[in-house]
Protein backbone atom coordinates (compact mmCIF):
# COMPACT_ATOMS: atom_id res chain seq x y z
CA UNK A 1 0.00 0.00 0.00
CA UNK A 2 1.19 3.53 -0.79
CA UNK A 3 0.17 4.68 2.68
CA UNK A 4 2.52 2.10 4.19
CA UNK A 5 5.40 3.25 2.00
CA UNK A 6 4.75 6.86 2.97
CA UNK A 7 5.48 5.96 6.59
CA UNK A 8 9.18 6.11 5.67
CA UNK A 9 8.81 9.88 5.34
CA UNK A 10 9.49 11.82 8.52
CA UNK A 11 6.92 14.47 7.65
CA UNK A 12 4.28 12.55 5.67
CA UNK A 13 4.11 9.86 8.37
CA UNK A 14 2.73 12.49 10.76
CA UNK A 15 -0.37 12.96 8.61
CA UNK A 16 -3.51 11.17 9.76
CA UNK A 17 -4.09 7.87 7.93
CA UNK A 18 -7.55 8.98 6.80
CA UNK A 19 -6.04 12.02 5.07
CA UNK A 20 -3.39 9.84 3.41
CA UNK A 21 -6.09 7.51 2.12
CA UNK A 22 -7.87 10.55 0.67
CA UNK A 23 -4.87 12.01 -1.15
CA UNK A 24 -3.13 8.84 -2.34
CA UNK A 25 -5.38 8.23 -5.42
CA UNK A 26 -4.15 11.54 -6.89
CA UNK A 27 -0.51 10.47 -6.65
CA UNK A 28 1.56 8.95 -9.43
CA UNK A 29 4.15 6.26 -8.77
CA UNK A 30 7.25 6.07 -11.03
CA UNK A 31 10.56 4.24 -11.30
CA UNK A 32 13.62 6.06 -12.61
CA UNK A 33 16.91 4.39 -13.61
CA UNK A 34 20.30 5.21 -12.11
CA UNK A 35 21.71 8.34 -13.75
CA UNK A 36 18.26 9.79 -14.55
CA UNK A 37 18.52 13.57 -14.88
CA UNK A 38 15.89 16.27 -14.38
CA UNK A 39 16.07 20.04 -14.13
CA UNK A 40 13.65 22.78 -13.22
CA UNK A 41 13.55 23.57 -16.95
CA UNK A 42 12.13 20.17 -17.93
CA UNK A 43 9.20 19.61 -15.57
CA UNK A 44 10.92 19.25 -12.19
CA UNK A 45 9.15 22.38 -10.93
CA UNK A 46 5.73 21.03 -11.90
CA UNK A 47 5.42 18.31 -9.24
CA UNK A 48 6.39 17.63 -5.62
CA UNK A 49 8.04 14.24 -5.22
CA UNK A 50 8.49 11.83 -2.32
CA UNK A 51 11.36 9.38 -2.61
CA UNK A 52 10.34 5.83 -1.72
CA UNK A 53 13.60 4.02 -2.49
CA UNK A 54 17.11 4.82 -3.67
CA UNK A 55 19.04 8.09 -3.53
CA UNK A 56 19.05 11.34 -5.47
CA UNK A 57 21.28 14.37 -5.37
CA UNK A 58 20.07 17.94 -5.80
CA UNK A 59 22.71 20.28 -7.22
CA UNK A 60 23.37 23.70 -8.71
CA UNK A 61 26.04 24.86 -11.14
CA UNK A 62 28.18 27.89 -10.44
CA UNK A 63 27.17 30.73 -12.76
CA UNK A 64 30.76 31.64 -13.65
CA UNK A 65 32.81 28.44 -13.76
CA UNK A 66 30.01 25.87 -14.20
CA UNK A 67 31.30 23.74 -11.31
CA UNK A 68 28.59 21.62 -9.72
CA UNK A 69 27.83 21.89 -6.01
CA UNK A 70 25.61 19.27 -4.38
CA UNK A 71 23.06 20.94 -2.10
CA UNK A 72 21.32 17.82 -0.79
CA UNK A 73 21.67 14.06 -0.75
CA UNK A 74 18.21 12.58 -0.31
CA UNK A 75 17.09 9.08 0.62
CA UNK A 76 13.86 7.14 1.20
CA UNK A 77 11.17 9.28 2.78
CA UNK A 78 12.64 12.61 1.67
CA UNK A 79 10.69 15.03 -0.48
CA UNK A 80 12.18 17.20 -3.18
CA UNK A 81 11.22 20.45 -4.84
CA UNK A 82 9.55 21.55 -1.62
CA UNK A 83 10.42 25.21 -2.32
CA UNK A 84 8.03 25.19 -5.30
CA UNK A 85 5.20 24.71 -2.79
CA UNK A 86 5.98 27.85 -0.80
CA UNK A 87 7.84 30.04 -3.31
CA UNK A 88 6.20 30.75 -6.66
CA UNK A 89 8.24 29.22 -9.42
CA UNK A 90 10.58 27.37 -7.07
CA UNK A 91 14.34 27.50 -7.50
CA UNK A 92 16.67 26.49 -10.30
CA UNK A 93 18.50 23.23 -9.67
CA UNK A 94 19.07 19.81 -11.18
CA UNK A 95 18.41 16.30 -9.92
CA UNK A 96 20.41 13.14 -10.64
CA UNK A 97 19.52 9.67 -9.38
CA UNK A 98 22.40 7.79 -7.72
CA UNK A 99 20.53 4.48 -7.78
CA UNK A 100 17.42 3.13 -9.41
CA UNK A 101 14.72 4.99 -7.51
CA UNK A 102 11.00 4.86 -6.92
CA UNK A 103 9.08 8.09 -6.42
CA UNK A 104 5.57 9.20 -5.62
CA UNK A 105 4.34 12.59 -6.80
CA UNK A 106 1.42 14.89 -7.42
CA UNK A 107 1.20 18.22 -9.27
CA UNK A 108 2.28 21.33 -7.35
CA UNK A 109 -1.23 22.80 -7.66
CA UNK A 110 -2.71 19.64 -6.14
CA UNK A 111 -0.32 19.82 -3.18
CA UNK A 112 -1.20 23.49 -2.68
CA UNK A 113 -4.88 22.56 -2.63
CA UNK A 114 -4.17 19.93 0.03
CA UNK A 115 -2.21 22.51 2.04
CA UNK A 116 -5.26 24.77 2.04
CA UNK A 117 -7.67 21.96 2.90
CA UNK A 118 -5.56 20.25 5.56
CA UNK A 119 -3.68 22.58 7.96
CA UNK A 120 -1.50 19.69 9.16
CA UNK A 121 -0.08 19.27 5.64
CA UNK A 122 0.68 22.99 5.40
CA UNK A 123 2.44 22.98 8.78
CA UNK A 124 4.53 19.92 7.94
CA UNK A 125 5.49 21.22 4.49
CA UNK A 126 6.57 24.55 5.99
CA UNK A 127 8.61 22.76 8.67
CA UNK A 128 10.26 20.61 6.03
CA UNK A 129 11.07 23.63 3.87
CA UNK A 130 12.58 25.40 6.88
CA UNK A 131 14.74 22.34 7.55
CA UNK A 132 16.10 22.44 3.98
CA UNK A 133 16.73 26.17 4.17
CA UNK A 134 18.75 25.58 7.35
CA UNK A 135 20.77 22.87 5.59
CA UNK A 136 21.66 25.26 2.78
CA UNK A 137 22.59 27.92 5.34
CA UNK A 138 24.84 25.44 7.17
CA UNK A 139 26.49 24.46 3.88
CA UNK A 140 27.14 28.10 3.03
CA UNK A 141 28.72 28.64 6.47
CA UNK A 142 30.98 25.61 6.05
CA UNK A 143 32.10 26.72 2.58
CA UNK A 144 32.88 30.22 3.89
CA UNK A 145 34.51 29.36 7.23
CA UNK A 146 35.93 25.81 7.14
CA UNK A 147 38.91 24.57 5.17
CA UNK A 148 38.52 21.66 2.77
CA UNK A 149 39.85 18.95 5.09
CA UNK A 150 37.45 20.02 7.84
CA UNK A 151 34.53 19.85 5.40
CA UNK A 152 35.54 16.36 4.27
CA UNK A 153 35.93 15.08 7.83
CA UNK A 154 32.56 16.53 8.81
CA UNK A 155 30.99 14.85 5.78
CA UNK A 156 32.38 11.46 6.81
CA UNK A 157 31.29 11.89 10.42
CA UNK A 158 27.78 12.98 9.44
CA UNK A 159 27.13 10.07 7.12
CA UNK A 160 28.91 7.11 8.66
CA UNK A 161 27.26 4.71 11.10
CA UNK A 162 29.69 4.89 14.01
CA UNK A 163 28.13 1.86 15.72
CA UNK A 164 29.01 -0.28 12.68
CA UNK A 165 32.16 1.40 11.43
CA UNK A 166 32.72 -1.02 8.56
CA UNK A 167 29.57 0.12 6.75
CA UNK A 168 28.51 3.53 5.52
CA UNK A 169 25.05 4.93 5.76
CA UNK A 170 23.34 4.65 2.41
CA UNK A 171 23.58 8.32 1.46
CA UNK A 172 27.32 8.35 0.74
CA UNK A 173 27.91 4.63 0.27
CA UNK A 174 29.72 3.99 -3.00
CA UNK A 175 29.98 7.63 -4.07
CA UNK A 176 32.91 8.48 -6.33
CA UNK A 177 35.60 10.97 -5.35
CA UNK A 178 34.09 13.38 -7.88
CA UNK A 179 30.71 13.14 -6.13
CA UNK A 180 32.32 13.59 -2.70
CA UNK A 181 34.09 16.68 -4.04
CA UNK A 182 30.77 18.14 -5.20
CA UNK A 183 29.43 17.72 -1.67
CA UNK A 184 32.15 19.85 -0.10
CA UNK A 185 32.74 22.41 -2.85
CA UNK A 186 36.09 21.25 -4.20
CA UNK A 187 37.55 19.10 -7.00
CA UNK A 188 38.32 15.40 -7.27
CA UNK A 189 42.18 15.58 -7.07
CA UNK A 190 41.92 17.48 -3.78
CA UNK A 191 39.56 14.89 -2.31
CA UNK A 192 41.86 12.11 -3.49
CA UNK A 193 44.86 13.65 -1.70
CA UNK A 194 42.91 14.20 1.51
CA UNK A 195 41.52 10.66 1.56
CA UNK A 196 45.06 9.32 1.10
CA UNK A 197 46.18 11.46 4.05
CA UNK A 198 43.38 10.14 6.25
CA UNK A 199 44.21 6.60 5.20
CA UNK A 200 47.92 7.03 6.03
CA UNK A 201 46.88 8.36 9.44
CA UNK A 202 44.88 5.17 10.06
CA UNK A 203 41.58 7.05 10.35
CA UNK A 204 39.82 5.47 7.39
CA UNK A 205 40.15 2.43 5.19
CA UNK A 206 39.65 2.42 1.42
CA UNK A 207 38.79 -0.92 -0.17
CA UNK A 208 39.85 -1.89 -3.70
CA UNK A 209 36.37 -0.99 -4.97
CA UNK A 210 36.71 2.48 -3.44
CA UNK A 211 34.41 1.76 -0.50
CA UNK A 212 35.24 3.89 2.55
CA UNK A 213 35.18 2.72 6.17
CA UNK A 214 35.72 4.85 9.27
CA UNK A 215 38.28 3.22 11.55
CA UNK A 216 38.82 5.91 14.18
CA UNK A 217 35.94 8.25 15.00
CA UNK A 218 37.86 10.03 17.75
CA UNK A 219 40.81 10.55 15.45
CA UNK A 220 38.54 12.13 12.83
CA UNK A 221 37.06 14.43 15.47
CA UNK A 222 40.56 15.49 16.52
CA UNK A 223 41.51 16.03 12.87
CA UNK A 224 38.47 18.28 12.38
CA UNK A 225 39.29 20.25 15.53
CA UNK A 226 42.94 20.64 14.50
CA UNK A 227 41.97 21.94 11.08
CA UNK A 228 39.39 24.31 12.54
CA UNK A 229 42.06 25.83 14.80
CA UNK A 230 44.59 26.05 11.96
CA UNK A 231 42.01 27.65 9.67
CA UNK A 232 41.06 30.19 12.34
CA UNK A 233 44.72 31.14 12.84
CA UNK A 234 45.16 31.76 9.11
CA UNK A 235 42.24 34.22 9.09
CA UNK A 236 43.57 36.33 11.98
Amino acid sequence: MITDLLRYSSFISKIDKKILQTIQPAMTRERWPRGYYLTTHNSLNQRFYILLSGRVKIAKNHLNNGRELTLFLLGPGDGFNVMALIDKGGKNFQLTTLDEVEVLSAPIDQWKEWMERYPVIRELIEEYAAFHIQQVSDLASELALDNTMTRLVHLLLRHYDIQHMSSACNLIKGLSQEELAQLIGTVRPVVGRMLSELKRAGLIEIAKNGELSVLDKQGLLEMAEKNLITGSERTL
